[in-house]
């Protein structure tokens, strides 16, 4: 019985411990978003403004910045994957997922690093190709990660080879992922799934800290699938990927269509509510809503200041941090729906807070989005001008 006991108390410990990390990454995480949303911020504002544009050269800087930039919140997310798969925290959403367009999409997200080393990318996926059932998010992830790896250990001139099939009887699909690059070795092979494992690649210059493969065995096998993989040195690599495929009844919905917007967007003077207590942010805000001149912005610091400003201006649109000095953001939304002067205007939550648990709690309040920092400013504005040009459909009927 002492045996068992200690044996449940260390099991117990283990279990805190790792939720205490990832709780602490979770903090660390939005800690360092905010400072990223600044950099990236003001990089992507300095490549967007046509009243003083940069030389070619300097525009070349200001995209290595933004960059640099995104590739640090990469690491960082990945980070946190790692620590709420161990934590037992990651939580996905499986629904029938058209892996023809899924893959589509990856590839072309690639397709500017395959075409700067010379790569040719093949497609054979079977015509007759069911669905999978998966989180589409961390299926992307995955496949985004194995085709990424596929460009990066390539050699320059070669291809990258991405074939799907369903099995015979139809419950399974496989999709592979084949390069022509370096390959492996039996040793490097052995340690491939070891988190932080780079296999004696750090100086290599290929960016990374060696878990995107180990999150995406994690979250293959999550989605009920299986990821292998099989190499040899100097014969390229290929994995393997094994999903179940989706029943008749587990259609996926239809994806929302991507909001678009001209230069200039199509509605009448409207006034924005930014409920923000960092003048850094308020300033990237700024700046990006120069590209629309018939809007006001208005920049409130606190939570009790912005519920006023709301009674009293009635903006047509409120834009919300989660993280404010005197209430939380979650309180002051909450006041913002409860309150029948306001409760109509629409809310998107604009934060460093990046946990799915936040995120379904601001929807489940009311907010109409939940943006999180740092902000892709051109697909922030098509969000802004599709809740916009809909209040003016709306004012016009």
């Amino acid at each position: 019985h002492l045996r068992l006991e200690e044996a449940e108390r260390a099991v117990a410990r283990a279990e805190a411990a790792s939720r205490a990390k990832s709780e602490f990454l979770s903090r660390m995480s939005h800690e360092l978003r905010t400072p990223l949303n600044a950099m990236i911020g003001f990089a992507q504002l300095l490549a967007l403004d046509k009243e003083a544009p940069l030389a070619p050269r300097q525009h070349d800087w200001a995209q290595q910045i933004q960059r640099a930039g995104w590739h640090l919140l990469e690491l960082i997310n990945e980070t946190l994957d790692l620590a709420r798969i161990e934590a037992g925290t990651l939580r996905l959403t499986r629904t029938a997922v058209d892996l023809a367009a899924l893959a589509g999409s990856c590839r072309e997200l690639l397709a500017a690093a395959a075409a700067q080393r010379g790569l040719q990318f093949v497609e054979e996926l079977a015509a007759d190709l069911p669905p999978a059932l998966a989180d589409e998010t961390r299926l992307r992830q995955v496949l985004t990660n194995l085709l990424s790896n596929a460009v990066k250990y390539n050699r320059e001139g070669g291809s990258v080879t991405l074939r799907a099939h369903a099995d015979a009887d139809g419950s399974r699909l496989r999709l592979e992922v084949a390069d022509s690059g370096i390959g492996m070795t039996e040793t490097q092979l052995a340690g491939l799934f070891q988190p932080y494992n780079r296999l004696g690649r750090e100086a290599g210059g290929v960016e990374g800290i060696g878990i995107g493969l180990v999150i995406s065995r994690h979250l293959t096998e999550l989605m009920g699938g299986e990821l292998t993989v099989r190499s040899r040195a100097g014969a390229g690599t290929t994995f393997t990927l094994t999903l179940p495929t989706a029943g008749p009844g587990s259609a996926a919905d239809a994806p929302d269509p991507t909001p678009t917007a001209g230069p200039g967007a199509r509605y009448r003077q409207r006034r924005v509510l930014y409920v923000e207590d960092n003048e850094t942010n308020a300033e990237i805000m700024r700046g990006l809503l120069l590209q629309r001149p018939q809007i006001r912005l208005e920049v409130a610091t606190l939570g009790l200041d912005a519920l006023q400003a709301a009674r009293r201006q009635r903006p047509d649109l409120i834009l919300l941090d989660m993280q404010l000095p005197d209430i939380s953001g979650l309180e002051l939304l909450r006041h913002f729906k409860n309150d029948d002067d306001v409760a109509g205007i629409p809310v998107i939550v604009v934060s460093a807070d990046a946990t799915a648990a936040r995120m379904q709690q601001a929807l489940t309040l009311g907010a109409l989005h939940y943006v999180t920092k740092p902000l892709e400013l051109n697909r922030f504005l098509m969000v802004i001008d599709e809740v916009l040009e809909g209040l003016e459909t709306q004012w016009t009927s």
